[in-house]
């Protein structure tokens, strides 16, 4: 018996395991979500209560027809209010959420709704992702920015280390219910905010979805994206695009991403400057630069640079940041942003309109020219 075990028992074995993680999740319009006679937060869960986790704003101006849409189904609601901001995405909030669903005793399989803008959903859903190895949850984004982009993705996280979302993983959501009603208690900031990352999009994606940005813009801002079929149409198209471009690499195992647009130089520089500078606005920032960028490159003719800082402006966009003509300072942002995109640049830049090319090639010399033009051609 010995002999035998001997024979195929040794400490040279070695095995292999392999698993893919099946994600299926729904992105659906849910209008007037508070309504009795909308039951889509009814669906989620079996018991007779909620778990909610909500943006404090958003309490201020919803939180009352909350809790009487609850009550009304005889449903407890188990209630967390956070002040959602990009300050507050930190280590000491994520613990206080974990902490109240700890208090809370949240169940195994318990879906979380949280109802908030992009910084919001994407901490509770680092949370949900870490509590208890992985709970359910559901997105209700209330701004136009969380409608677009966070909404569709799958990535959520906390800034850590005085940099953005520096601690996180992949982790979607059972459901995310759109309610564009949400966008018309926006300030106006906040809405531009959420049109950059629509203008990113714009410029790499879609020609399409450019040129109703660049005919449409003054209904789009000032009506806040409620009336018409044009700010359907926009939104549609956003998260069409974004869809597109993520479902193929949910997980990013490819690093060379066109949705990367407006996030090479951008990240250091609104964590320098978070209590100024938006996300948004550091994103059109960036996608500005680069911009520039591909006009040294060839890639893009003058006038059609000129036509995408008009569009931006035009937008009520920012079209110029002292700290994007700052040489040191963005060799210093593309260097940390490299570190996240494995050692390589993977820079995209714009073909055109509506097309893209990743650089992995950028020299010192085309930055400096780059930034030299972006402070040229501004808008005052």
């Amino acid at each position: 018996m010995e002999n035998v075990l001997t024979k195929f028992d040794n400490y040279k074995r070695t095995w292999s395991v392999k698993a893919e993680l099946p994600v299926e999740f729904v992105l659906k319009y849910s209008s007037d979500v508070f309504n009795i006679n909308n039951h889509d937060l009814l669906s989620f869960g079996e018991s007779n209560r909620r778990v909610v986790v909500i943006d404090q704003t958003v309490y201020k101006l919803y939180g009352q027809q909350l809790q009487d849409y609850f009550n009304t189904f005889k449903i407890e609601l188990k209630l967390f209010v956070i002040d959602a901001t990009e300050q507050n995405k930190d280590w000491e909030h994520t613990d206080q959420i974990l902490r109240f669903f700890e208090d809370v005793g949240v169940l195994r399989r318990e879906a979380i709704i949280v109802i908030g803008g992009g910084v919001l959903l994407d901490l509770v859903g680092f949370c949900c992702s870490i509590y208890r190895r992985g709970i359910p949850y559901v997105k209700v984004p209330t701004t136009l920015l969380a409608i677009v982009d966070a909404s569709v993705g799958v990535k959520v996280a906390a800034n850590h280390f005085d940099r953005r979302n520096r601690i996180g993983a992949y982790y979607p959501p059972i459901a995310t219910l759109l309610d564009k009603k949400f966008i018309k208690t926006q300030d106006d900031r906040n809405i531009i905010n959420g049109i950059a990352e629509i203008f990113k999009l714009a410029v790499i994606k879609s020609e399409e979805l450019f040129v109703l940005l660049e005919e449409h813009y003054e209904q789009l801002v000032n009506e806040k994206f409620q009336f018409g079929a044009i700010p359907v149409r926009v939104i549609n198209l956003a998260i069409t695009e974004m869809i597109e471009e993520l479902a193929p690499n949910l997980w990013e195992r490819k690093l060379d991403r066109c949705v990367d647009f407006g996030h090479s130089f951008s990240p250091i520089i609104e964590m320098q400057n978070m209590a100024t500078l938006q996300h948004g606005e550091a994103v059109v920032l960036d996608c500005l630069l680069s911009s520039c960028l591909a006009n040294v490159r060839g890639y893009i003719d003058t006038e059609t640079l000129e036509r995408i800082f008009k569009t931006a402006h035009s937008l009520k966009l920012p079209v110029f940041h002292k700290d994007f003509c700052k040489f040191d300072l963005l060799k210093k942002s593309l260097s940390d942003t490299m570190k996240h995109r494995n050692g390589n640049q993977y820079l995209p830049v714009p073909v055109g309109i509506g097309n893209y090319k990743i650089l992995n090639d950028v020299t010192d010399d085309d930055i400096k020219k780059a930034s030299d033009i972006f402070e040229e051609v501004k808008y005052e």
